[in-house]
């Protein structure tokens, strides 16, 4: 399978997505390791999965309509990318998806579609929905312009930072590692890259040592943005499987944590997905003494008045 070059994607989508700040982090940083935050919950929609979605919306005809499912970031992305073509679409997010998030998608003028439990029961209903009504279906990681326009993150910091050593970044359906994994190493093949989840949810990175997908139970998480289960045959597994050197999982109180000391100490909003490789960095600190510059993906900032709230 041959990942377009995400170089090519940011020329395409640059135009609609901002070139978001790589700042250090005192915080985070010590004598001997320069740990960086790259700000994608300032990206529009607030979270990275514009991109994909941009890149993905400019690659198509557009003649038919267009289907997502998503958990709420990749929904918001999708219709903030049609919107941008003056054209609407189908949004299914399953009943766990937060309001603020649906809200989000409608804002773009988008419809949502609620249905099932978890993400996956509705990006299958979206799946089904496509093929019997002929329409394009968007998926948020099962595609190879998803995936170079997530890339185009990779692109962006190796021109930020070009002796970056490592990089910790969320994992859900794998879309967002495999972009700039496939990136990073094919710019610098001893970049480490850190696949970070929830304990509660982490399909992913529990099927790295299988053939296929083992789509687990998940557990409610803060990490709603990367949570619930992953496509089985999806092209993300073998790129996860290339690409990702070391794993870490974390529990709902350091995701609660780094949320809170993120907010206070450095004045930043981030949602639960983004907390986790923050939280991971923090748990893996003697396993990545190696490592001189470290890039933590801050991949969204879309977290709910009432959740914030309750974690402050």
């Amino acid at each position: 399978m041959k990942i377009p070059s995400s170089v090519s994607s940011l020329e395409r989508i640059s135009n609609f997505i901002l070139k978001t700040p790589l700042i250090k982090s005192e915080r985070l940083s010590s004598p001997s390791q320069n740990v960086y935050l790259k700000l994608e919950n300032m990206q529009k929609t607030g979270s990275f999965k514009a991109r994909g979605a941009l890149n993905k919306i400019y690659n198509l005809n557009l003649v038919d309509e267009i289907v997502a499912a998503s958990s709420g970031n990749h929904g918001a992305a999708v219709s903030y990318a049609l919107k941008t073509k003056n054209i609407t679409g189908k949004i299914y997010v399953p009943q766990s998806a937060k309001k603020s998030k649906i809200d989000k998608i409608e804002s773009y003028g988008s419809e949502v579609i609620v249905f099932g439990d978890d993400c996956l029961d509705a990006e299958y209903e979206a799946m089904r929905y496509s093929r019997e009504n002929n329409c394009v279906f968007v998926s948020p990681y099962n595609d190879v312009d998803v995936i170079s326009g997530q890339g185009t993150l990779g692109v962006e910091i190796y021109n930020q930072l070009p002796d970056i050593d490592g990089v910790f970044i969320t994992v859900g359906g794998g879309g967002l590692i495999s972009g700039i994994g496939h990136y990073l190493k094919s710019v610098n093949s001893n970049i480490q890259v850190i696949g970070c989840s929830p304990k509660n949810s982490s399909v992913m990175i529990n099927s790295l040592d299988k053939s296929d997908i083992v789509n687990t139970v998940s557990k409610d998480t803060l990490s709603d943005g990367s949570a619930g289960g992953v496509e089985n045959g999806s092209i993300t597994h073998d790129l996860c499987k290339r690409y990702i050197d070391k794993t870490c999982l974390v529990n709902e109180q350091e995701i609660a944590l780094q949320i809170s000391k993120t907010l206070k100490d450095e004045k930043i909003i981030v949602e639960g997905a983004a907390a986790v490789a923050i939280a991971s960095l923090i748990k893996m600190r003697k396993d990545i003494t190696d490592l001189k510059n470290i890039v933590i993906i801050v991949c969204g900032g879309n977290i709910c008045k009432k959740t914030l709230k309750s974690i402050l």
